[in-house]
């Protein structure tokens, strides 16, 4: 099933085009905004102590406070991407999974939702830094990402197109190659078309 996703998903990503959005730069630090306040026990409470410590963003945590657990998801391209991961984790782990609240998102230190931009997750951001850095006025490049934290990158290459379909393939390796790593609650979520789909953000020239 998960193979028959992924030949979908290459065939479909190659052929998505750039987008004109722009892309928000954010800031390497992460603060963690609340949601709920109650208290927490079990491995709930260490769940989000950890969190709080270890999270870069975007990040959300699930608790289910009756059971005492909680779904816990970070560095996500979006906060609806992590809250979607986080929750899903949640409720792979309850008995009653409707007890599953959101109770803490981490986001980028100057973060405005306001801002209709494109998001990164804090290690993609590390990485589009980078791809800027390696563009060349007379060549191009074009920068990809995927649903499931996949990123690629391209640089100095003869045209937009060329250098799209190299962004695109370089993140469908990276996509398949974070699948194999993924934990199995989230694969059926993950290995779908639409998750590992990459598209282009970003493109010079």
């Amino acid at each position: 099933m998960i193979r028959h996703a992924l030949v979908l998903f290459a065939s479909f990503s190659l052929s998505l085009p750039a987008a004109a959005q722009e892309v928000a730069k954010q800031s390497n630090r992460t603060k963690v905004e609340m949601v709920k306040t109650f208290d927490l026990r079990g491995d709930a409470r260490g769940a989000f102590r950890q969190f709080k410590r270890k999270s870069d963003y975007f990040g959300a945590i699930y608790v289910n406070r009756p059971e005492r657990l909680a779904g816990v998801y970070s560095n996500a391209n979006s906060p609806w991407l992590a809250e979607a991961y986080a929750q899903t984790l949640c409720h792979k782990k309850s008995r009653n999974p409707d007890y599953c609240v959101l109770y803490a998102r981490s986001v980028p230190k100057d973060y405005n939702p306001a801002a209709f931009k494109i998001t990164l997750s804090h290690s993609a951001n590390k990485e589009f830094r980078e791809y800027l850095k390696l563009q060349n006025k007379k060549r191009s490049g074009a920068f990809a990402i995927s649903d499931s934290g996949a990123v690629g990158y391209s640089w100095a290459e003869a045209s937009t197109q060329v250098a799209q379909e190299q962004a695109l393939r370089r993140c469908a390796k990276a996509a398949n190659k974070a699948l194999r790593d993924t934990q199995e609650a989230l694969l059926p979520l993950l290995s779908s078309p639409a998750r590992q789909a990459c598209r282009v953000i970003h493109k010079t020239n």
